[in-house]
């Protein structure tokens, strides 16, 4: 049974950004009490299941929403929970993303005292106006407070979220952004493009023509002013969106990218669990549900509270191998692939790799499938190409997935989308 990675989700925030379409929620008062409650429940419930039971966490993520809305007695509770739960990795990677105005010296001590060992700060500029524009509740000063109170709290690895192509926002405007953020010395850097999502106010706006952005030309200058200057300083590109120094990658969204079992707990969690099926079971993903009251109320009643699961298919997997794998800068395994589902990439996509090859967006060696550097900036365009194999495929006899109890115990009614961070 190989180690697994444990995510969980505090989706609460005392503002929803515009153009956020994460599971979370504007709330005056948080039930801090009831969801660590439940959370507890659903910890205690996953641990007695086969899949799950006794095996290393390697890494906790608490994602949001603002988890560092909660109190670091409420992170250490939980952290605590989890280590009298599963064995935990000597070196397990434990991190908690905080918003730069939610946070003081205290309770960054207080969270480094609860086990807390890497902090994703979400900063995403230093400009006031383009704070402004993306709805963001603190100032400048605030991240460079923050972060000088996680080092003198002892906690040194320290990602600092960026966003770029924000309306208005100018080339110079990034430049700075970027010089202010190495000027705090973070271990770990993630610049995101900003993309439009359904169901958020800035679709809205965009659709009526409220929302301008910025042109595609200005938008690649600034991809390019990323991946030039983070690595002139030490911070090499490891995946699509995020730079850290060496050794500092983030090795839970690492553990994603690798296709690792990954248990989520929380309101709208994702989890992902083959690997504890000896290997010939594809995959079964599931997700709880998004409400938190909802969520509450199910722990409460009965441990767990998946509102649907999906067995991953053959050629799902396929394609999610290439989905996961090429965002990460040193691509696939090509012999693993094989390995996996008994067969070639190069007999799935001869004309595909002939054409992508050809137009330099990606490279392959002995044993290596990657993305150039002009690729990642086409990233999303070339992985969609292997969602269809050039020919038809059907599973080999040798890795034909198997049914089990756990899987035929959910009911499945949807695919995962899910948010990496």
């Amino acid at each position: 049974m190989k180690p697994f990675s444990l995510y969980l989700h505090i989706p609460f925030c005392f503002h929803k950004c515009p153009y956020c379409d994460f599971n979370t929620y504007a709330v005056s008062a948080i039930p801090e009490k009831e969801y660590v409650s439940a959370l507890l429940a659903e910890l205690d419930y996953r641990a007695s299941l086969p899949e799950w039971r006794a095996r290393v966490v390697q890494t906790i993520y608490f994602g949001g929403g603002t988890p560092s809305l909660f109190q670091p007695a409420s992170i250490r509770k939980v952290i605590s929970a989890i280590c009298k739960t599963f064995p935990l990795d000597e070196n397990a990677e434990i991190s908690l993303e905080a918003n730069p105005g939610t946070v003081t010296a205290d309770s960054l001590a207080g969270y480094r005292e609860a086990g807390v060992n890497r902090l994703s700060l979400g900063a995403q500029s230093f400009d006031r106006s383009t704070l402004k524009t993306l709805g963001r509740m603190h100032s400048p000063e605030q991240i460079e407070a923050a972060v000088e109170s996680a080092h003198g709290a002892g906690l040194h690895n320290i990602n600092i979220d960026l966003i770029y192509g924000v309306p208005d926002q100018t080339l110079e405007s990034l430049k700075e952004d970027l010089v202010r953020t190495l000027a705090l010395k973070p271990t770990h850097v993630s610049p995101y493009g900003l993309t439009i999502e359904k169901g958020t106010p800035f679709h809205l706006s965009y659709k009526k023509g409220a929302l301008k952005l910025p042109k595609e030309d200005l938008v690649v200058s600034m991809m390019e002013e990323i991946n030039d200057f983070l690595p002139m300083h030490g911070l090499h590109r490891y995946e699509v969106s995020n730079y850290s120094h060496i050794g500092k990658e983030a090795k839970h969204n690492l553990a994603y990218w690798s296709g690792t079992d990954y248990l989520g707990l929380g309101a709208g969690a994702h989890s992902f669990c083959a690997d504890s099926f000896g290997g010939e079971h594809f995959g079964l993903r599931w997700s709880n549900f998004a409400l938190p009251v909802k969520y509450i109320s199910e722990t409460a009643a009965h441990g767990r509270a998946d509102s649907w699961s999906d067995k991953l298919g053959y050629q799902d997997a396929m394609f999610e191998y290439f989905f996961l794998g090429l965002r990460k800068t040193a691509g696939i395994t090509l012999k693993d692939f094989e390995a996996r589902f008994g067969t070639t990439v190069q007999s799935l996509y001869p004309a595909l790799l002939h054409i992508l090859s050809e137009e330099r967006l990606i490279k392959i060696d002995a044993d290596r499938l990657a993305l150039t550097s002009r690729g990642f900036m086409l990233a999303d365009s070339v992985i969609e190409n292997f969602i269809q194999p050039e020919k038809k495929v059907e599973a080999p006899p040798a890795v034909q997935p198997a049914m089990t109890r756990a899987a035929e115990s959910l009911d499945s009614d949807g695919p995962m989308v899910a948010n990496f961070k």
